[in-house]
């Protein structure tokens, strides 16, 4: 009989060892898991970084050639209506001088 009671007692230190080391081993776990979960977030947000940077600096290059096509555009039209005002302003100041006399 006390045989039978210390089996039972060693049996029962066995299955608290192992009950122990498997709670050790899942709390390890957890904590490799979150440490893990971490890395992955943090390799996440760097990619999502990298992806950000490069598409600002692609759409700052278009938007830098954007700028230059309309400046261009506009000194165009600005040298066409200089070479109109050239052209044309001997004629309207008389038309002008004309209009101005016929009021009177």
């Amino acid at each position: 009989m006390e045989q039978l009671i210390k089996q039972i007692i060693e049996v029962d230190k066995q299955a608290r060892k192992k009950t122990d080391e498997s709670k050790q081993q899942l709390a390890e776990s957890k904590i490799a898991i979150a440490q893990r979960v971490k890395e992955l977030e943090q390799m996440y947000n760097r990619s999502v970084e990298e992806i950000i940077a490069l598409t600002t600096q692609e759409e700052d290059e278009k938007m830098l050639k954007q700028k230059a096509q309309i400046e261009e555009k506009y000194a165009a039209a600005n040298r066409h209506l200089d070479a109109i005002y050239a052209e044309r302003k001997d004629e309207w100041v008389k038309e002008l001088v004309k209009l101005s006399l016929a009021e009177e």
